[in-house]
């Protein structure tokens, strides 16, 4: 079959897959210590994403104790954000483990449960990550996206000292929970319309788009503001239903890049995806299926949607990320 116009925007995660034991951080080696994923999928900008301003990463933890050995403190030059999220798909609000993470030159400390994102400024100094304590049997998920179109970091030395009484870093650590959209299949419209970007019927919109039988069950969606002002949104959502994702609308588009990822959660086996997405690429229409995990790379100003579950074995997961700070989005009939 010939290529055709957009398959290169379309790629498995595995082109990302790492099994790797130890690798370097600038000049400093370090080895995976027993809290960290035994398989990870690291997709780089500029080698996997079409050399868009973005790399992320996609794995799930199951083991205790902290990510990496030797790489106690490090630092990028640009922001980080760092997800941890459920595998339970009936409560988007249940993580299912405790995790500590350290923070600042000073290395404060912090610990959660429940699904959050960590937003890391560029320069700002975190690590180590440790899995405190595993509450589910399906352990739990976490992707990581970086603002930039390769991965950098260098490598810092613990502090002599023990960290302040006082801690500054606290309102980096965002619940995921104060960004529901979606809960139980039920609409909240209320943060699109805080945004002035209301597009779903009964918010005021013309376009009268609604969501479809195919869309989430529980989905979780940061904007900028909720991430101390980054260019960038992302969301985070549990599908378990087949049909179209949305009505009365066609595709759209952005200003801005933007990549659609699509995992499964199966936790013994990171390539399984459990179902089949098509969704139309291009003003041709380009039609592609999806059938395991998978990144779709929309650049700026390329029309794509409508999305359908066409059929479904298991739940999956769909996330997205987005290079603005707005969900900015033209629909098209």
């Amino acid at each position: 079959m010939a290529e055709r116009l957009y398959d290169h925007l379309i790629k498995p995660l595995s082109v990302g897959r790492s099994t790797r034991k130890s690798a370097e951080l600038g000049q400093v080696p370090f080895t995976l210590a027993p809290g960290m994923m035994s398989e990870t999928l690291e997709l780089d900008g500029e080698e996997h994403l079409e050399g868009m301003n973005l790399s992320f990463t996609w794995g799930v933890h199951s083991g205790l104790g902290e990510w990496y050995t030797a790489r106690d403190l490090h630092v990028h030059p640009y922001p980080e954000c760092h997800m941890f999220v459920g595998l339970d798909t009936a409560n988007v609000k249940y993580l299912g483990a405790q995790i500590e993470c350290c923070l600042g030159e000073e290395m404060e400390t912090y610990t959660f449960d429940e699904p959050t994102v960590i937003v890391i400024p560029a320069g700002l100094p975190h690590g180590p990550v440790t899995t405190k304590r595993i509450f589910s049997n399906k352990g739990f998920g976490f992707y990581l996206a970086s603002l930039n179109s390769t991965f950098q970091a260098e490598h810092l030395e613990r502090p002599k000292k023990d960290a302040p009484s006082e801690r500054v870093h606290a309102h980096l650590i965002k619940p995921l929970k104060s960004g529901l959209v979606i809960e139980r299949g039920k609409f909240n419209p209320t943060r699109f319309t805080e945004e002035g970007i209301a597009r779903h019927r009964g918010t005021g919109d013309s376009n009268g788009m609604t969501l479809g039988p195919g869309n989430a069950d529980h989905l979780t969606w940061m904007f900028g503001k909720d991430l101390e002002g980054l260019n960038v949104n992302m969301d985070w959502g549990f599908f378990s239903k087949s049909g179209l994702w949305h009505r009365g609308v066609g595709g759209h588009v952005h200003p801005t890049d933007e990549v659609l990822v699509f995992v499964g959660t199966d936790p013994t086996n990171i390539g399984f995806l459990g179902a089949e997405i098509e969704i139309d690429m291009g003003k041709e229409h380009e039609r592609h299926l999806i059938n395991r995990p998978s990144v779709v790379i929309c650049p700026a100003g390329l029309e794509h949607a409508p999305i359908v579950t066409r059929w479904i074995d298991r739940p999956f997961v769909f996330f997205s990320i987005n290079l603005s700070g707005k969900p900015n989005m033209t629909f098209i009939d």
